[in-house]
């Protein structure tokens, strides 16, 4: 979006963007300035919600945080959305028709034409019935029109649930424990009456309304309570009887009992067991050292072979005094006597040093130990046997109160749950009944009072309508820029085309039109003054292109068949004019309209240059007409003939100038480019490019000839 394309476009329409506000402040004015005066009353409503002072016991306990917000918030949500059902409304409906029949001479509205149309016995009749659906609470709907219409009288005083609630307003402010009740209308009183009964009516009905909501609840609650406890008795009963039948007091704490016994008696057994194992061992040893006597020597087994060694030095002793008595005491024998002695001293001597206690004293002492260990290990075998007679007695007895335990557990459950489900009744039986008697008592806290009148909206309309027009007036502007597709500036046109744009012409009103003046008076306006300088600006960019090449046969054609820029031509053709150059000007019968208000001939034309006449060369411009009655350009003569005519024309005049068809026209347009030098494109600024014409601009990019765009009628 081009920022300052949309400015010129809001200052292109400014004063529409003026005038329209303007026009819709006037109307506004006309319309608000018998606005009547509005009278707002407010009444307040206390709920008790989140006053501690009204609260014995808090219905909330169990929520917390957030929950108790949300809670809140429904429970006030709740009311005003009951306050604003049709049954409520409808009952204001009633007392405010009512009020209007039975006080005809001060009505809070003017009486409508219904009311007015009313016979004394039909008002006396719709009053009954009025007052008859009051006190029957009924709500007021389009079937209701009857013999009476009652529905057309209420909605014919603008009494009806859509006309008040338009006026109404409930509301709850945040952290407040109040609800307002506000309502607006021309009438001070009718306001006070409308939020006072409305608030009234609602708090008795509303209280009524819980009241038997309760009672309801409780009847439904005190049967359910009877069932309950009903069954819960019945299911302690038969727990009762079970345990009574079966002998069983406290199964729990018996079989708790039973099992510790079991525990104990199988750790006797099993300390026992282990005394057996070590009885069976020690007895084992004992036996062991008293059945090998070879390898105890505490037991006497080393000492046979000591007395045999000492038997055998006492009989070799004995021998040897023998030989040495017989021998007549010779010396070795007495040698051999003393050797012998001093051995048997020496065995003697060792045996006493081994052996310093009895060895019968050490067998008498295993002896006695064999017989203390089976003595023991007979008792500890009669005693696992008593263990074992005692658990499976034990066993036995615990394996007895299983399907016991099974029945009272089952008996016990179920009167647990019917127990459980009682008191859980019994809880909601009393809580219905506690908020039945202090639950939730709304209060009119504040009642409604005539005020003065409000503050008058009558500059806010006037205010709201210019700000809604301003925004309707740009919002078009906007929609209008976006769904512009024109080109009006250079820029656009060169990034459109990827052309070259020779040049630009600024819009000149038709009334300064007038070319002669434009070049023969100085004293001319300020857009005539730039218009005059762009066209010398062209005219030396149009000079330099032809005389680069010494070429002076030059083309104008355009995009557009609807649309022809003569003043364009014509103002470019008078400029050469003005440097005294000798100009050919060849165009269509429109171009000739306007040479003739130049005073310049305009009854020579292409078609009888072809067939052999001879141009008559004016002073400074020469004209000839393009039509060739409907036929082309080459279907009159052939290509070097017109070749050879364009040349004694270059010959002849200084520069020819050539008013081609558009390029979207049925024409032979291209026959005459064909004998042009070079040619330009005219595009007049506002217009738009489409798609078709955006492949004869492709096909212009790549045309030698094609020496690019002058852009005409740009404004601003």
């Amino acid at each position: 979006m081009n920022i300052q394309e949309f400015l010129n476009l809001i200052k292109k329409y400014r004063w529409m963007i003026i005038a329209v506000p303007a026009f819709t402040c006037i109307i506004t004015v006309f319309f608000v300035k018998n606005l009547p005066k509005e009278y707002k009353s407010e009444a307040k409503i206390s709920t008790g919600l989140l006053d501690p002072s009204r609260q014995v016991a808090p219905d909330m306990q169990s929520y917390s945080g957030p929950d108790i917000i949300i809670k809140l918030n429904q429970q006030f949500t709740t009311i005003i959305d009951i306050m604003r059902m049709p049954k409520n409304i409808s009952l204001l409906s009633y007392r405010l028709i009512l009020h209007d029949l039975k006080n005809p001479q001060s009505p809070f509205k003017p009486l409508s034409t219904d009311l007015k149309n009313l016979t004394p016995s039909q008002k006396q009749e719709a009053i009954k019935s009025f007052e008859s659906r009051l006190n029957n609470r009924q709500a007021l709907t389009p079937l209701d029109n009857g013999k009476l219409m009652l529905y057309d009288l209420v909605m014919s005083m603008g009494y009806d649930q859509k006309s008040l609630n338009k006026k109404l307003n409930i509301t709850h402010e945040q952290n407040s424990d109040f609800i307002s009740v506000e309502f607006i209308s021309q009438n001070t009183l009718l306001s006070v009456f409308v939020v006072n009964t409305l608030s009234s009516d609602f708090i008795n009905n509303y209280s009524l309304d819980q009241i038997g909501n309760k009672n309801t609840s409780i009847l439904v609650l005190d049967s359910l309570l009877q069932k309950k406890e009903a069954v819960m008795n019945e299911r302690i009963q038969q727990l009762k009887d079970y345990k009574i039948k079966n002998g069983v007091l406290n199964l729990d704490k018996q079989s708790q009992i039973i099992y510790q016994q079991i525990t104990d008696n199988e750790n006797k057994k099993s300390q026992a067991l282990i005394d057996q194992q070590a009885s069976l061992a020690a007895l084992k040893n004992v036996n062991d050292k008293l059945n090998n006597r070879y390898n105890d020597k505490y037991l006497g087994a080393e000492v046979l072979v000591d007395n045999q060694e000492i038997i055998n030095l006492k009989n070799q002793i004995q021998t040897a005094e023998n030989i040495y008595l017989d021998g007549g005491y010779k010396i070795t024998d007495k040698k051999k006597v003393d050797s012998l002695q001093l051995l048997l001293s020496a065995k003697l001597v060792k045996s006493n040093d081994n052996y310093v206690s009895d060895p019968l004293i050490a067998k008498q002492t295993l002896v006695q130990n064999r017989i203390s260990i089976g003595i023991d290990l007979e008792k500890t075998t009669a005693g696992i046997k008593d263990i074992d007679n005692e658990l499976a007695k034990l066993n036995a007895k615990f394996a007895g109160m299983v399907p016991f335990d099974a029945g009272v557990q089952n008996y016990e459950r179920n009167a647990d749950v019917a127990t459980r489900e009682y008191l859980e009744i019994l809880s909601r039986y009393n809580q219905t009944n506690l908020d039945k008697n202090i639950g939730l008592r709304l209060q009119l806290v504040q009642e409604g009072i005539p005020t003065v009148p409000e503050s008058s909206k009558k500059p806010f309309y006037i205010a709201l309508s210019v700000i809604a027009s301003l925004a309707i007036c740009f919002f078009l502007l906007f929609i209008m820029y976006f769904l512009d597709h024109s080109i009006n500036n250079e820029k656009e046109l060169k990034d459109k085309t990827k052309g070259k744009v020779i040049g630009k012409l600024n819009y000149i009103k038709p009334r300064n039109r007038d070319v002669v003046k434009i070049w023969q008076n100085e004293d001319v306006d300020k857009d005539v003054f730039v218009f005059k300088n762009q066209i010398r600006v062209l005219r030396f960019e149009i000079e330099s292109l032809l005389t680069l090449k010494n070429q002076k046969v030059l083309g104008f054609t355009s995009l557009n068949s609807s649309k022809s820029d003569v003043f364009t031509l014509i103002s470019l053709t008078y400029s050469f004019a003005s440097m005294g150059k000798s100009i050919l000007l060849i165009g269509d019968q429109n171009m000739a309209a306007e040479m003739e208000k130049l005073k310049i001939t305009t009854n020579q034309s292409m078609r009888d240059v072809l067939a052999g006449l001879k141009i008559i060369e004016d002073k400074f411009i020469t004209f000839l007409n393009n039509d060739l009655d409907g036929k082309s350009l080459l279907e009159i003569g052939d290509k070097e003939g017109i070749a050879q005519i364009f040349g004694a024309f270059s010959a002849q005049f200084d520069l020819i100038l050539i008013q081609l068809d558009p390029l979207n026209s049925l024409s032979d347009v291209k026959e005459w480019i064909f004998f042009t030098d070079r040619y330009i494109a005219l595009f007049m600024a506002g217009d738009s490019i489409e798609g078709q014409e955006q492949e004869k601009i492709a096909l212009l990019n790549q045309d030698e000839k094609f020496a690019g765009w002058i852009m005409s009628e740009v404004k601003g």
